[in-house]
């Protein structure tokens, strides 16, 4: 399924990624080693990452009924949102990911954040997010990938890789510029009916995430 964002939501987009671009640090997550990112990378950073929210917010109120909040507050350097969406008291983390796009990665330095502010998401969700890579613009599309629960991202489970700094992603010329846990999206779950109906009819789980540790 394809999601098209009308005018007032982009709109939206485009004005929460110009304030967050004078906002949001230059540097990944504290990774004070790596070339800071320029204001016009951190404004498409998170043009994806809303223009994902977005969609979701919309695909799941067309689609099941379901209405989230999403948060359009900005935030001073080193400060980030709790999660993107709460949904029957589970947090949800979405992941928008570039068109052509093939892995959900979450860095090292946001899991630990997430872990000390107790507010380790219950699931993360993927959408590629269509883009022009010529013109380095959004098309306002947006296709839902799939989702993995916060558990099965334990690498021992064998669904996730860990992908270090300095590695290239797999398959890929891009180098990355922190540690990450890595999905590719042919191992999510992309059954949203069953999903949805799951997240509406069930408590969210106690998180153990002790496994983070020894990484």
């Amino acid at each position: 399924m394809q999601i098209h964002l009308d005018a007032s939501e982009r709109q939206l987009c485009e004005a929460f990624a110009n304030d967050c671009a004078s906002n949001e640090q230059a540097i990944e997550f504290g990774e004070y080693d790596t070339q800071p990112r320029c204001k016009e990378e951190i404004r498409r950073d998170t043009l994806i990452g809303k223009i994902a929210e977005i969609a979701f917010a919309r695909f799941l109120k067309e689609q099941f009924s379901v209405l989230t909040e999403l948060d359009f507050d900005t935030y001073p350097r080193g400060k980030w949102d709790r999660q993107d969406a709460i949904i029957n008291g589970w947090r949800i983390d979405m992941k928008g990911v570039r068109s052509g796009g093939r892995w959900l990665l979450l860095e090292q330095n946001k899991r630990d954040f997430r872990r000390k502010e107790n507010a380790t998401p219950h699931l993360l969700m993927a959408a590629s997010v269509g883009w022009d890579r010529t013109t380095d613009c959004p098309d306002w599309t947006v296709i839902p990938v799939g989702c993995i629960s916060y558990p099965h991202l334990n690498p021992r489970r064998g669904i996730s890789k860990i992908l270090r700094k300095g590695d290239y992603l797999p398959g890929t010329k891009t180098k990355l510029q922190a540690d990450n846990i890595g999905v590719p999206f042919s191992s999510l779950n992309d059954d949203w009916e069953f999903i949805i109906r799951y997240i509406l009819s069930h408590d969210p789980p106690l998180l153990d995430t002790s496994w983070e540790e020894n990484l």
